[in-house]
Formats: structure tokens, C-alpha cells, sequence
């Protein structure tokens, strides 16, 4: 009897690592650069609009580029927030206190199956908390544990690591940051008119949603650890590695402006000011924490772990070069939303899906549409406005639960992360890694939540 289970044991551990290896090399080969990747999907999102609405290529065009408020520019503000998350998260991880602190937790694995298991785990259970530190969390913890493997002879698969951190998006919008189950929990929110209030109960903390995320939690680190392969090992680069260093800077003490760089008074007294503001915040709003708070509360912590405004400033431009990929990329998707919503695209889409809903399969049929559209519209707020409207609408029409709904569209906007590398970016900068070196093993993490997704909000509807 021990024989055959550890006969099947192994057998299942070989056929998971050869799908994870046939998986990464079909990546590899086949996906394009994410850049082009924008560039290819802004082509096709006009092209389906010329097809399934009445707008003309003229109007397209204008509805690509938008306004300040819509279309190309429109993802400007967010662009600048996400630059800040990865920038300021990366120059807390380099001073000196946080860098010993990620130095233990990293060691604590001691096998590659259990780095990768483990990363994976509190990718997944901080995503939950919250997508922000979930993700920059995850992506340091990453680096440091592949860097101490490295140091100690263990052969550990950095892109594979990369892609156990960027699980910290697989259930982000179930937990307590996701977008569209706290706008509805608002009592002014664009749908109020429509569909009322929808509290948390029915939406993040249904019995539903809880075993939708347990079962991800407890299988998701463990089916990439099987992936890990036992051949064509990459390593983390020692480029990378010199770069992991703590940021030491020793200013000229010569000069009174030297001094002055040196001198940690004026951060300390920013700190108290930053430190004032957070505590009115979270003493009145509670545990909000929105791309706003969470860089603030990373910057303020960046610059009284720092020793001077030199060393932080330091910090900061070694960390800035990882953000090429947010500058350049956020408007296309922003031009992608325009059309999608301006031209009525997003409600042709979903409505071609919705057709064969009842009041029981529409949460089923909405989250299929939404992992569609997550080509298209990333971001899960900007996917909520386009969706959001029409799924609510056939809720109503179909007698549907709301509150089912709504997380079916907040399930396929996060189990599409696994399949569309948007925002693998800021993870990517700072692990210094590319789309594709991860995205074939996020691939076999979609292809396990994808249906478990369905069918659990099947069962529950």
C-alpha cells in the first residue's frame, strides 16, 4: 500500500513538472513582449468594435485617445501610483532593518519544492489582505529567498519563484482590497440607484468566497512547487544580486551642505507629520487602504528606516529603473478602455454571453465574460466599470443573487492575472525578470482555478 501511494506520488509529481516545463517553453516561444502585447490587443479591440457596434474607425480613434478623464490619458494617475508602489516599496527592502528582516523569513524554506510552496503561500494569503503588499511583499521575499539559495548551493528556479510570487493577484479581489465588493458596499456608488447597498456579507465574507480561497490557499503553492524543474536551472542572476545590496551612502561631512544631506532631522520631522496623518486615518476610516495610503504609508517608512535623504534619494533611483514597463504601457490600456466603453463594445461582448444565462448560471456566464475582458481592461476597477453595469442589470432582469455576481466578476478578473502579464510589471521590475520567464507557470496555476472557480460558484448559486 505505501509502495503505490508513493509509486503515485512520484508518478503525479513528473507529470506536474512536465506540464510546467511544456508550458514555459510555449510561452517562451510563442507570447509576446507585453509591450506588444498592448499594441496587439489596442489593434484587436478596434477591430471588434468596427464589427459589433455602429462606431466608425473616426470616432474610434477619438474615442481611443479620449479626454483627460477617459481613454489614453486616462490611467495616467494610476500609472504614477503604481511607479510609486514598486519605487517606494523597494527602498523600504533596501535599508538596512527591513533588509535583515526579508533575509530571515527568507530563510525559513530549506528545499526548493518548500521556497516556492512557502513564497506562494504568503503571496496568496497577503494578496488577500491586500493586493499592494501582497505583491511587493511577495516579489521581495522572492528575490531575497532565491538569493540565500543561491549562496548556499540550493538550485532554485528564479522565474518559477517569480511566478509563486505574482500569485499574490490569484485572489485579490476576493479579499479585502478588491475593487468591485467595496464600491458596492458604499452606500453613493454608481450603481446605487440600481441595485442599492450590497453588503460584505453577501459578497467577501459569503461561506462561498471563503472556500473559493481556502481551496486556492492551501493548493495553489503546492501544485507550482511540483512544477519546479530538475533541469536548465536559472538562478538568480549575480547582476541581480548586487543590486539586493542595503543601500550605504557616506556623505562628505566637510561642508555644512554636506552635513546637511547627511542629517536624518528633516526626515524625522516629515515622519512625524506622515505619521500624524496615517493615525487620524486609519483612526476614523479604519483599515483603508487604497494605492494613495499604501504609498504614502511605504514612503514615510522608506524614509525613517533611511539614515539621511541622500541614502533614500539613493534608494529611490536604483529602484525607478524597473518601472519602464508601467510608464510605457498604462495609456495603451487606458485607449483600450475608451473604446471598449465609449463605443458599447463591452455591452455587445456581454451580452453575446449573457444570452444563455438563467437566473442560476448567470454568476457562472459573467465570470467567463470577465476573464475575457480581462485581455483587455487589466485593471479590476476600470474592468468593474465597463462590466459591472451590464451583469447587474441581467441580475436584475434574471432574479440572479447581486451579491454572486458581483464576486463572479471580481473571480475572473483576478484568475485572469494568470494569464495576462499587465500587472505582473511592478513585480517584474523589481525581480528583474521578464513576462515570459513567469507567465508559463501562472499558466498552469489558470488552468487549475479557472474551472475549481466555476464550479464553486456553480454549487453556491
Amino acid at each position: 500500500m505505501d509502495i503505490s501511494r508513493h509509486s503515485l506520488t512520484v508518478a503525479l509529481l513528473t507529470m506536474l513538472e512536465r506540464i510546467g516545463q511544456r508550458f514555459e517553453r510555449l510561452v517562451r516561444q510563442y507570447m509576446p513582449d507585453p509591450f506588444l502585447l498592448a499594441l496587439i490587443l489596442t489593434f484587436v479591440t478596434f477591430a471588434l468594435a468596427l464589427i459589433f457596434t455602429k462606431s466608425t474607425l473616426t470616432e474610434l480613434i477619438h474615442q481611443w485617445f479620449g479626454d483627460e478623464k477617459k481613454g489614453f490619458w486616462a490611467l495616467l494617475p494610476f500609472a504614477m501610483q503604481m511607479v510609486l508602489i514598486v519605487v517606494t516599496g523597494e527602498a523600504v527592502a533596501a535599508s538596512p532593518l527591513i533588509h535583515a528582516g526579508i533575509k530571515k523569513l527568507a530563510g525559513v524554506p530549506k528545499t526548493a519544492f518548500g521556497a516556492v510552496a512557502f513564497v506562494s503561500f504568503i503571496a496568496i494569503l497577503f494578496g488577500w489582505l491586500h493586493w499592494g503588499f501582497g505583491l511587493i511583499g511577495a516579489a521581495l521575499l522572492a528575490r531575497e529567498t532565491s538569493a540565500q539559495a543561491r549562496a548556499s548551493g540550493l538550485k532554485l528556479h528564479y522565474p518559477l519563484m517569480g511566478a509563486a510570487a505574482y500569485t499574490a493577484l490569484l485572489i485579490w479581489h476576493a479579499g479585502l482590497s478588491g475593487s468591485a465588493p467595496l464600491l458596492v458596499n458604499t452606500k453613493d456608488h454608481f450603481l446605487a440607484a440600481e441595485i442599492g447597498q450590497v453588503p460584505l456579507s453577501q459578497t467577501i465574507f459569503d461561506p462561498m468566497n471563503f472556500v473559493a480561497c481556502g481551496i486556492l490557499l492551501c493548493v495553489v503553492p503546492f501544485l507550482l512547487a511540483a512544477t519546479s524543474p530538475k533541469e536548465n536551472i536559472e538562478e538568480i542572476s549575480p547582476e541581480r544580486l548586487a543590486e539586493m545590496q542595503p543601500i550605504e551612502v557616506v556623505p562628505d561631512r566637510s561642508t555644512l551642505a554636506g552635513r546637511m544631506d547627511a542629517s536624518p532631522l528633516t526626515l524625522w520631522m516629515i515622519v512625524v507629520l506622515g505619521a500624524t496623518f496615517l493615525y487620524g486615518h486609519f483612526s476614523t476610516k479604519g483599515a483603508d487602504l487604497n494605492p494613495n495610503i499604501v504609498n504614502f504609508l511605504f514612503l514615510m517608512l522608506g524614509l525613517a528606516l533611511h539614515r539621511s535623504p541622500v541614502a533614500y534619494m539613493k534608494a529611490i533611483s536604483q529602484s525607478v529603473r524597473g518601472t519602464a514597463g508601467i510608464v510605457l504601457q498604462f495609456p495603451f490600456y487606458g485607449g483600450i478602455m475608451g473604446i471598449m466603453k465609449d463605443s458599447g463594445l463591452n455591452h455587445e461582448l456581454a451580452n453575446v454571453i449573457i444570452h444563455f444565462a438563467s437566473a442560476r448560471t448567470l454568476p457562472f456566464f459573467a465570470y467567463v465574460s470577465s476573464a475575457f475582458s480581462k485581455l483587455f481592461v487589466p485593471s479590476g476597477g476600470g474592468e468593474w466599470a465597463v462590466e459591472g453595469p451590464v451583469m447587474l442589470a441581467a441580475a436584475k432582469n434574471l432574479g440572479a443573487p447581486y451579491g454572486k455576481t458581483i464576486m463572479a466578476v471580481a473571480y475572473g478578473n483576478m484568475v485572469g492575472n494568470m494569464f495576462q502579464p499587465f500587472w505582473a510589471l511592478p513585480l517584474l521590475g523589481i525581480m528583474g525578470l521578464s513576462a515570459r520567464q513567469i507567465m508559463g507557470y501562472c499558466l498552469v496555476v489558470f488552468c487549475f482555478a479557472f474551472p475549481l472557480l466555476g464550479m464553486v460558484l456553480l454549487i453556491f448559486s
